[in-house]
């Protein structure tokens, strides 16, 4: 029995005939380009048509439209949305006929302009965007720069694999080598500018733009920082300390001259609602606030230095912002296009947030423009994906790819990342510093622990402590009856959370603040340091880190915490802090008898200061260019050292005064380098770990870095000596040589 759908009727006979016809049109229209007459008459021709093949396809659609279920006939008994589906399909076929169609005028395109000179047959095809209009030699050498270590093999997978992802090709790859070597220089940057290329102006590069001015009024800002009230704590900051940052900015005034203007935007992940965190609500009742803290300050260092500020803390206002066209940006190559902001500052929760809405297409489009905030760093074993799945370095805050130099940090605690900080807020004035001896209550101490659980197990040190000294806190109420708090001693004066303006004064009436081992890394310490306090800093006998701290547990470094505040432990030092083991009563005791009797005065580290931070922001902005070979610091600031074994380059560096620059790593893996600086090699060797470039002592033989993204500071095995690239620094300014202004 002949089933009803194969029944032959007047529609389907139609539909046949559609298709026959424009099997004829394409064979027409293929056999017209494909002609070697290439006189006026068979240009014409082919345009027509073209042309009249157009009007033939939206003429079918047009009668597709009108029919009640397509060209198609339905069945007798049709299965649900069957109709529904035999013009779905029809749509997308008439879709791609048109696309046929315009591939086809881009051929005829093609082959018009190929034909103007036939003499240029043979040359290198010239591919779209960035190398239009350019000529290129007929050949192309992989150049040899110690520099750019990788090129060579970046040049051999391209010459396998360019055909793998459609991008290249959009990018202008044809598989000529010196379209791998364009592509490579100027839009990836793993190989040197070539010299032909040397008056190209790449699509990335920056326009002639807008100089940037101070912008002293602060009304502007405190509109845009008054549009969510998560925003609260941080535009009473910056209010607060406004006239701070207009007294830094105007005593740096001459160095701040010719600035190009940057468009900037600022998200505040920790911020959205989908965090879930809601750390500005509780930022008023004895919540966490050095995040708060820093992002205050980078918002107003940002705004007060002129930027273009725009700032996003939703995760639809971020999609918004960042949304790019999927259709001309597919695949993973860098983002075509002028991008959305020239810096892009960001939070991890941040780069979740675009990752769940984007993917990982627009992490990678957009990788060289993000700036992320990150306050215990993370190290480069962590942020290169295939070495941290290979050596089981879990983390949930890892795993990104980028430059470790992208992650800012809060402290100055590991030179693979960059140094953002803070600033300190200052309450002392002229007077008031001179005569801070007359102003302090020599027997006052103030405790460092907020919240209850912080107390637990203090009790040893509070009896100790209050033979010498009336104690005072800040702890958070349950309620009104102080009794509720299970480990605060009931002969602690406990004044609750304060406002800011209270905290401070009793910070100038206190001799000493005392630290309980938590929280860790805070700004409070150098908040009562600059108060004229004396800080006395929890020593940990074994230090803490990721393997021996739930805290520290996913965190994506190994770096190991001596103290409850290493930098000024190891930056400050006595008389401001005594780092002291507050399990042991003799040492706390003799601690104790020694600052009951000194006299202290305030000091605080330039770095800490607006002005140190404006500086140091300012620099970062100017100078910092994660989509650019290396540019900065300037090589004059280099110095190589070799470590001994078993010994990171941080620490090599530290013991002669410097710090280690891992941005100088490229110009030291290579042998020539190497022997240049005194360093003898056996052999050589390239291997993907994070302690190379290095040197087998037993073996003298030599490896470099195979990735890049594995330079560390603070790599280090037991068999090598690391070769080391140090740098000076400005005293009370870490993040900057000397030569780096």
């Amino acid at each position: 029995m002949q089933r009803p759908w194969l029944k032959l009727t007047s529609r389907r006979i139609g539909m046949l005939l559609v298709l026959l016809g424009f099997v004829w049109g394409c064979t027409l229209i293929h056999l017209t380009l494909t002609r070697t007459d290439q006189s006026d008459g068979g240009e014409a021709l082919r345009k027509k048509i073209l042309t009249m093949s157009r009007e033939y396809v939206k003429e079918v659609a047009k009668r597709a439209e009108s029919s009640p279920d397509g060209l198609l006939e339905a069945p007798d008994e049709p299965a649900a949305g069957y109709g529904f589906d035999m013009k779905k399909g029809f749509a997308v076929l008439l879709d791609d006929m048109l696309k046929r169609l315009d591939k086809l005028e881009g051929r005829f395109n093609k082959l018009d302009s190929h034909n103007v000179d036939k003499d240029k047959e043979d040359a290198p095809v010239s591919i779209k965007s960035n190398l239009e209009g350019v000529v290129h030699p007929e050949s192309c050498e992989i150049p040899n720069a110690p520099e750019f270590p990788h090129c060579g093999g970046k040049m051999e997978w391209m010459k396998g694999f360019w055909t793998s992802d459609p991008c290249y090709a959009d990018y202008g790859v044809d598989g000529s080598t010196c379209s791998f070597l364009v592509y490579l220089s100027e839009i990836e940057s793993w190989c040197p500018p070539l010299p032909w290329r040397k008056n190209f102006t790449s699509t990335a590069s920056e326009e002639p733009g807008e100089m940037a001015s101070l912008q002293e009024d602060s009304d502007p800002l405190l509109r845009m920082l008054s549009s969510d009230k998560s925003l609260l704590w941080i535009k009473m900051r910056v209010e607060r300390m406004w006239p701070q940052w207009v007294e830094a900015a105007n005593s740096l005034a001459s160095s701040l001259a010719n600035r190009k203007k940057k468009r900037i935007l600022i998200h505040l992940g920790l911020l959205s609602k989908e965090a879930e965190w809601h750390f500005g609500e509780k930022a008023f009742d004895g919540g966490p606030l050095g995040e708060l803290v820093q992002w205050s300050d980078i918002i107003a260092s940002v705004y007060i230095l002129g930027h273009d500020l725009d700032l996003s803390f939703t995760k639809e206002s971020l999609k918004s912002k960042l949304e790019f066209d999927s259709q001309k940006n597919k695949g993973g190559c860098p983002i075509k296009g002028k991008p959305p902001a020239d810096i892009i500052y960001i939070d991890i929760l941040g780069l979740a947030q675009i990752k769940k809405t984007l993917g990982m297409a627009g992490i990678q489009h957009y990788a060289c423009y993000f700036r992320v905030v990150d306050s215990f760093g993370t190290e480069p074993e962590f942020n290169f994906r295939p070495y941290a799945k290979q050596r089981s370095r879990k983390s949930p805050w890892g795993g990104w790819n980028f430059n470790p130099l992208q992650f800012f940090t809060m402290f100055p605690h590991s030179p693979d990342n960059s140094f953002m900080g803070f600033v300190v807020e200052q309450h002392l004035n002229k007077t008031e510093i001179q005569d801070i001896q007359k102003i302090k209550r020599q027997h006052q101490v103030l405790v460092y622990g907020k919240n209850d659980y912080m107390w637990a197990g203090s009790g040893n040190l509070m009896n100790n402590i209050r033979k010498h000294f009336q104690i005072h806190a800040t702890v958070a109420k349950n309620n009104d009856d102080q009794q509720q708090l299970e480990n605060v001693p009931s002969f602690i004066n406990n004044h609750g959370v304060l406002p800011s303006e209270q905290l401070y004064d009793l910070l100038k009436r206190t001799k000493l603040f005392v630290g309980l081992g938590f929280p860790y890394e805070g700004p409070a310490p150098l908040e009562a340091i600059a108060s004229g306090c004396v800080f006395l800093n929890p020593k940990f006998v074994q230090p803490k880190s990721r393997l021996n701290t739930k805290f520290f547990e996913g965190k994506p470094t190994f770096r190991q915490l001596t103290s409850q505040h290493p930098y000024v432990e190891v930056f400050v030092g006595k008389p401001h802090v005594y780092t002291v083991d507050i399990d042991d009563a003799e040492s706390v005791e003799a601690a104790l008898t020694e600052i009951k009797n000194s006299k202290v005065d305030p000091y605080l580290p330039y770095e800490f200061t607006a002005e140190g931070m404006l500086q140091r922001v300012s620099t970062y902005i100017q100078k910092h260019d994660f989509c650019s070979p290396h540019t900065w610091p300037p090589e004059s600031a280099l110095q190589v050292r070799l470590s001994g074994n078993g010994q990171s380059c941080k620490q090599a560096c530290q013991d002669q005064g410097l710090i280690c620059e891992p941005s100088f790593f490229p110009l030291l893996n290579n042998k020539d380098a190497m022997e240049k600086n005194g360093i003898k090699c056996n052999s050589m060797d390239d291997m993907m770990e994070i302690y190379a470039p290095s040197k087998n002592d037993g073996t003298g033989a030599c490896s470099v870095q195979s990735e890049r993204l594995l330079y560390s500071c603070v790599g280090q095995d037991p068999d090598y000596q690391r070769i080391c690239p140090c740098r000076d620094f400005i005293h009370g300014q870490v993040a900057l040589c000397h030569d780096c202004l």
